[in-house]
């Protein structure tokens, strides 16, 4: 049994911010049996600048989008030293997932912010990045990427359902794909009705709506939720196929946010029911959407029609499941095992995903002090890292 240190990185499709987990995993890669601890977790918000650059990102021309990529890892870089520096933590490695920009698989593209390579220069240790594209070349959707974690460290459960800037279902690692767009569309009709609130606090607007049935039979007629899985969501589609459905120009933004509630619980539960076989059935829910008690409310009521049945989960892996997972394929992509599964993506075969870049390990020479704080690791990633524990 060996142990490992990491930390993850996310950041969701809805701006909410930077998550970052450190957590250890202990496991065996010959039984591939794995367990966790989260030790520390932090959201760092985006500035307003920053927000509103990601949220137009997609507009932009190439060499804005450059800029925006050097600054944004910058901006990585900088959060995660804090972090590290602030938490005394010692990572063995560290993996992010990026910001998506473009997700259009059926064309072979998926482009994520974040360059390894500038971000690296933060850090000692081994960092992985770029988790989509493998999949996406090999054929497959590039997502969902949190299957891996929830085959080897969720087994508690019979599905996983994150209720984030995407809505994801996913069964024991072996089924999942992306269910519909969830909390980026509702904090785009909150910031329509406010533009000072950037969700619906507790679903308590939404509470107040009422459902429209012409616009629900609108949503449901969209192309994509007449395809199976595997399948994927890009905000680029949300864009251009979804938000113009939802008028504010002809329906107040309760009855729009109740309606979409409405939209989303009708597609999630269906899609619980598709995926997994079983009479009475367990599922755990993560993401920002279990804060908003009217969606919650409507998808339990949906899921017990059908016997399944909500588990309670720590907030701790409500808000940071997906930046725990996502440290999880770093380790794996640093282990040689396969972290994304074709079952899932519907490439043509399992793969080791992530690019691996190196932290950047200062020369100079150093203090008789300094050299009896040198550290030798050999964690079996492949890498051993020389580094000095001196803070800057």
């Amino acid at each position: 049994m060996s142990s490992y240190y990491g930390i993850g990185i996310i950041s969701g499709t809805s701006l909410d911010g930077l998550d970052f987990c450190f957590a250890e995993f202990t496991g065996d890669s010959e039984t591939d049996v794995w367990g966790y601890r989260i030790e520390h977790s932090v959201t760092v918000p985006y500035s307003k600048i920053m927000k509103d650059r990601l949220g137009s990102a997609t507009s932009l021309s190439g060499i804005d989008l450059i800029k925006l990529q050097s600054d944004y890892s910058h901006l990585i870089g900088q959060c995660l030293e804090r972090f590290i520096l602030s938490k005394d933590l010692r990572p063995d490695f560290i993996a992010s997932h990026g910001h998506t920009v473009f997700h259009q698989p059926d064309k072979g593209i998926t482009f994520q912010l974040g360059d390894g390579e500038i971000i690296s220069t933060y850090i000692r240790c081994p960092f992985v990045s770029n988790f989509r594209t493998k999949d996406v070349s090999l054929g497959g959707q590039g997502a969902p990427l949190v299957s891996c974690g929830e085959k080897y460290l969720f087994q508690q459960t019979d599905m996983c359902v994150s209720l984030c800037g995407i809505a994801n279902v996913g069964c024991q690692g072996d089924k999942g794909f992306d269910v519909c767009p969830c909390n980026i569309v509702l904090n785009h009709l909150v910031s329509i009705n406010d533009p000072n609130l950037q969700y619906d606090v507790d679903g308590n607007l939404a509470a107040t709506g009422h459902i429209l049935p012409d616009v629900l039979e609108q949503l449901d007629k969209l192309d994509y939720y007449q395809q199976s899985g595997p399948k994927s969501l890009g905000i680029e589609w949300v864009s251009s196929n979804l938000l113009p459905i939802l008028k504010p120009e002809q329906h107040s933004v309760p009855d729009l946010l109740r309606t979409y509630i409405e939209h989303i619980t009708q597609h999630v539960s269906a899609a619980c029911v598709q995926i997994i076989n079983k009479t009475h059935s367990t599922v755990m829910v993560t993401g920002g959407g279990v804060y908003n008690s009217t969606l919650m409310y409507d998808l339990k009521q949906k899921l017990k029609k059908h016997n399944i049945k909500v588990v309670d989960t720590e907030n701790e892996i409500v808000e940071y499941k997906e930046a725990l997972v996502c440290a999880f394929l770093g380790l794996r992509s640093l282990l040689n095992m396969e972290n994304v599964f074709c079952s899932v993506t519907g490439s043509k075969m399992d793969s080791v995903s992530g690019s691996i870049h190196h932290g950047t390990v200062r020369h100079s020479k150093p203090s008789l002090q300094d050299r009896f704080n040198f550290m030798i690791r050999k964690k079996n990633l492949g890498v051993t890292e020389l580094r000095i524990v001196k803070d800057k």
